[in-house]
C-alpha cells in the first residue's frame, strides 16, 4: 500500500482517446461516449509533506487495493470542424501496510490509508483534413483533486504514532495535436500528444497511440498505449514527479 499513496495522479490522469466521428462528412453535431480502463506501470518519486517516497507500481497492485472507480469521456464535433471533449475520472483506494514511513529506525508501523482522487478535463479542438489524414489542434485544462488520509500505529502495541491528512487540487493548462488516419472501413490509426504546465506544475506531457475498431454504426473499441510525464510541486505538502506507461481499452458508443 506504500506505493498506492503516490499512484493516483497518474493512474487517473485523463487520456485523449480518438474516434471516427466527423470523418464521414455528416453535418451537424455528432457525439461519442466512451467507458475505458487503463493499466499502468508507474516509476518516479514523490514527497508528501516531509515524507519522501519512491514509486514503483504495477497494474496488479492497483487492482488489489481499489474500492471503487469510474472513467468516462464524452466527445463531439460540429460539421467536422469544431469539437470538444470532457473527461471525468474517479478512484478510491484503501488498505493497510507496514513501514510506510522512513527514518523510524527499527520501529515497525502499521499504516491505514484511504486515498480519493477526481480528475476533470475539458478541451476544445479544431479539425483540418489533409491528404495524409485528419489533424486536430487542441487546447484546454485538466483539474486534479486529491484527498489523502493516513494513520500510523505502532505494530507492537497499536498506539497512534503519527497521522497524515491533506487535500490538494491544481489546474494544468494544455495544448496538443492529434492525427487520425482511417486505414480501412473498420480500422483507424490515431496518435496524439500534448504538453502543458500550471502554477505548481513545471511540466506535463502525454502521448497516446493505437487503433480503433468500428464494430457497427453505433459502437467501437479503442486499443491504445499511453505514456505520461508530470512534475508537480506545490512547495507545501505534496510533490509528484513520475513517468508512466500502459495499455488502454475502451468501449465507445455513437449518437
Amino acid at each position: 500500500m506504500k506505493r498506492a499513496l503516490l499512484v493516483l495522479p497518474v493512474f487517473l490522469s485523463t487520456v485523449h482517446p480518438v474516434f471516427a466521428i466527423g470523418l464521414n462528412g455528416q453535418s451537424g453535431w455528432q457525439h461519442h461516449v466512451e467507458i475505458y480502463a487503463l493499466a499502468l506501470n508507474i516509476r518516479g518519486d514523490s514527497e508528501v509533506r516531509d515524507k519522501s517516497l519512491d514509486i514503483d507500481v504495477d497494474p496488479k497492485f492497483l487492482m488489489d487495493h481499489i474500492d471503487m472507480g469510474a472513467m468516462l469521456r464524452l466527445e463531439g464535433i460540429y460539421n467536422d470542424q469544431w469539437g470538444y471533449y470532457i473527461d471525468y475520472s474517479f478512484m478510491k483506494l484503501s488498505g493497510t501496510t507496514n513501514n510506510l514511513l522512513s527514518g523510524t529506525d527499527n520501529l515497525i508501523l502499521t499504516s491505514d490509508i484511504e486515498l480519493r482522487q477526481g480528475i476533470f478535463e475539458a478541451k476544445g479542438f479544431k479539425r483540418y483534413q489533409y491528404e495524409f489524414g485528419y489533424i486536430d489542434y487542441m487546447a484546454g485544462i485538466r483539474w486534479w483533486d486529491n484527498d489523502i488520509d493516513t494513520q500510523f500505529h505502532r505494530k507492537d502495541n497499536q498506539e497512534l504514532f503519527d497521522e497524515l491528512s491533506f487535500e490538494d487540487d491544481w489546474v494544468d493548462y494544455l495544448v496538443g495535436v492529434r492525427w487520425i488516419n482511417p486505414i480501412t472501413s473498420n480500422w483507424t490509426f490515431h496518435i496524439s500528444a500534448d504538453a502543458g504546465l500550471g502554477s505548481d506544475t513545471s511540466f506535463t506531457s502525454a502521448i497516446l497511440t493505437g487503433f480503433r475498431y468500428q464494430i457497427n454504426s453505433w459502437s467501437d473499441v479503442n486499443l491504445a498505449y499511453k505514456s505520461i510525464w508530470v512534475d508537480y510541486d506545490n512547495d507545501e505538502n505534496f510533490a509528484y514527479n513520475t513517468a508512466s506507461q500502459g495499455f488502454l481499452v475502451g468501449l465507445g458508443l455513437y449518437f
